[in-house]
């Protein structure tokens, strides 16, 4: 109305002046001259605005505007051809486009700012609806604009997405347990920094940290215990990352990048920029520390260690991968060094891990082709040298390598588990091996089978044993487990109840190494045991050193006192078999005896020419004479 109002004015202005014109420079195609003056002439009424300051009069009902008058005569223009030669003048054809433009824009703007208007009351509509979804406060104000609750909408959701996303994240990559991140997260930001550290020619270390007496501590105490101590542990890493200034922290999760849980009890520290290889050292010294300090777990106090690997970068690999493999191999250098220390990966370590996994992927394959072997090494009485039993003892025939030593490839078997598929072997073998000659008439004398604790541990060893008599049919009196002393003192309560339900069959149980495993005199007699196997460290030292012989005979009186039956192991001198055999001990083994033989052997040397002898004694002689 304003825009209309001024450019009405605007023609008035125009109007006047083209008015002025033509009394000074009259026009007579447009002027009508008057000689008598009309009695209409009167000024423009107050609302015309086009026509304001102007006299107008009336002629035969045309209506004028007086250009001038005098006395005598009024020289006038008619009102339509007046206001129609202003509009046509061409400033203002030209006020008048301009006019229609600026109105046309202003009427766009206005339909702009209605569309926004509804626009922003709709976005609003869907972020409140969507906020209520999520179950978020919704923050409008009666007193504020749509716009102004809109923003607020906007930035409720903008904060509830940065939360879901790092929560998120952190729920994708991060271990439940101790909130540190897992192994995957773990090596994609290794992935990361290893990049930069080969742009920026940097040096690194990883930590590789496995608790040592973890297992014990869920044994003892329970699971619930263990995952106490591994919150604890992560929370003490947690703070030597903190005290060195080794923190990474994630912009997306916020979680710590540069420490985490591999699994089970084994965490890992990354150093990404190593200023000095002391600095490994110091940090690999401080974590131990850390990890020695008491557990306080409710009212029990628990103590522990750790062992270390260290690898470096570029040094010890160059991928994240092989880094944490390498720190993992001179962790493992660390616990057979003795546990509670660290190691920084060295080439031979690297060699001896290349050894293992290369023996164990072979031993998969020779147990797959039964390409192990028996041999049998006997045990005899030392009065007639007559056969108690054999000790089955495997052996391996390497293809290409040739014999491999069990020395070598029996604790890698025990560490992966493979020898629960060994065993199988070995006691069914040993089965029908004594089966066959039980048949032949050595009724009298057992087959020996050695028991690892991972056996005792993953085999109901009753049903296993009974169900490998049951397929051979060798009677239950005929075969002896040998269990090392350290199994035995650990083993559990079912183990024991399994072991004394085996003798009730008629099995011979025998504590193998006796002497090496600390057992008490007390655990001696509450143990289901039969006989006791002298560690060969005795044997050796018993003529050399009083202390060993006093043991020795100790532990010999102590045997027959409890009804056990005592071997010595280990005998390959002459005066060693003169000195157990003068403390009373009845039963030897060693190279003095015998090595142990093939099948074959022991077969041609037990059965040839002794047939009648075996019918009637039901064992045989060892002619020890043959052997040396």
């Amino acid at each position: 109305m304003i825009t209309i109002v001024a450019f009405f004015y605007g023609l008035n202005i125009l109007l006047v002046k083209q008015v002025n014109d033509l009394s000074y420079q009259p026009n007579t195609t447009m002027l009508s001259t008057f000689s008598i003056p009309p009695s209409g002439i009167a000024p423009a009424p107050w609302y015309n605005i086009l026509l304001t300051g102007q006299y107008t009069l009336t002629h035969n009902k045309q209506n004028y505007v007086v250009v001038k008058a005098d006395t005598q005569t009024v020289t006038a223009i008619e009102t339509k051809q007046l206001i129609t030669s202003t509009l046509m003048a061409p400033i203002n054809i030209i006020i008048l486009l301009l006019l229609i433009i600026a109105i046309t824009w202003l009427v766009s703007l206005r339909r702009q700012s209605d569309s926004m208007k509804q626009t922003i009351k709709e976005l609003n509509i869907q972020t409140s609806a969507l906020l209520s979804s999520l179950n978020l406060t919704n923050t409008h104000s009666a007193s504020q604009s749509t716009l102004c609750n809109l923003q607020a909408n906007v930035h409720a959701l903008s904060a509830h997405i940065t939360t879901y996303t790092r929560e998120s994240q952190a729920s994708i990559c991060q271990d439940k347990l101790t909130l540190l991140i897992d192994r995957h997260a773990y090596l994609e930001h290794l992935a990361r920094q290893l990049s930069v550290a080969e742009i920026d020619k940097l040096n690194c270390a990883l930590l590789f940290i496995d608790l040592d007496g973890f297992k014990q501590v869920n044994d003892s105490f329970g699971h619930s215990f263990g995952d106490e101590v591994l919150i604890q542990v992560a929370a003490r890493l947690t703070g030597v990352l903190r005290h060195h200034k080794l923190n990474n922290i994630s912009a997306t999760s916020q979680l710590e990048q540069n420490l985490a849980r591999l699994g089970g009890d084994e965490f890992s520290i990354f150093i990404n920029h190593l200023t000095s290889k002391e600095q490994a050292l110091e940090i690999a010294k401080n974590v131990l520390k850390e990890i020695e300090r008491d557990f306080v777990l409710g009212n029990k106090l628990i103590k522990i260690s750790a062992s270390i690997g260290i690898a470096t970068y570029p040094d010890s690999a160059a991928t994240p991968h092989t880094l944490l493999q390498m720190a993992d191999v001179a962790m493992y250098r660390a616990k057979t060094d003795g546990r509670g220390i660290f190691k920084v990966y060295s080439p031979e370590m690297g060699n001896k891990m290349r050894r293992y996994h290369y023996l164990l992927e072979e031993m998969r394959l020779a147990i797959a082709s039964e390409n192990f072997h028996l041999f049998f090494q006997p045990i005899v009485d030392v009065d007639d040298c007559a056969i108690d039993y054999f000790e089955a003892l495997v052996r391996w025939e390497h293809p290409v390598e040739g014999a491999i030593s069990p020395v070598e490839f029996i604790p890698i078997a025990e560490e992966s588990n493979l020898i629960l598929e060994l065993g199988d072997w070995i006691m069914l073998e040993s089965c029908r091996q004594m089966a066959a000659w039980y048949n032949a008439g050595m009724k009298k004398v057992k087959i020996s089978v050695n028991i690892s604790g991972i056996q005792l541990k993953h085999r109901a060893i009753y049903d296993w044993v009974m169900a490998k008599l049951s397929k051979t049919g060798l009677p239950a009196t005929a075969i002896m487990l040998e269990i090392t002393e350290s199994t035995l003192i650990t083993a559990s309560k079912k183990i024991i109840n399994d072991l004394e339900k085996l003798r009730r069959e008629g099995i011979t149980i025998a504590i193998d190494d006796f002497g090496t495993g600390f057992s008490s005199l007390s655990t001696l007699a509450d143990l289901p045991i039969d006989v006791i196997k002298l560690d060969r460290l005795f044997i050796a030292q018993a003529n050399d050193n009083p202390k060993y012989n006093k043991i020795l005979h100790s532990v010999s009186e102590l045997g027959h006192k409890l009804g056990l039956k005592i071997v010595a192991e280990g005998v390959e001198e002459l005066a060693q078999f003169e000195l157990v055999k003068s403390m009373g001990i009845r039963s030897v083994q060693g190279y003095l005896v015998s090595q142990p033989e093939s099948s074959f052997n022991v077969g041609h040397k037990v059965l040839h020419d002794n047939v009648n002898f075996i019918a009637t004694t039901g064992t045989s002689v060892w002619n020890i004479q043959r052997q040396h």
